[in-house]
């Protein structure tokens, strides 16, 4: 295994275990101070650093936020070629 492999395995298991989590959790209203929200308040923490400058550039569109895809859309577009090799 190489580091691009490395690499690319890493974004996935960002993408598969922390941004797609928090995309689902953002369509329901969690009570605050739960088990749940406290880990809602995590997966935020964790996706904003990365969505924050997609946003800047992205704005939401009627409420609608595609940061998310935006992110998930280039980092596959990273890791094809990546795994490729």
């Amino acid at each position: 295994m190489n580091l691009f492999h490395v690499v690319a395995w890493l974004i996935q298991a960002y993408i598969y275990l922390i941004m797609l989590p928090m995309a689902l959790l953002s369509w329901f209203r969690i009570q605050p101070g739960t088990a749940m929200g406290r880990v809602q308040i995590f997966l935020i923490r964790a996706t904003e650093p990365v969505l924050r400058p997609v946003r800047r550039i992205i704005r939401p569109m009627g409420g609608l936020d595609i940061s998310f895809l935006v992110v998930i859309l280039v980092a596959q577009f990273i890791l094809v070629p990546l795994l490729e090799r």
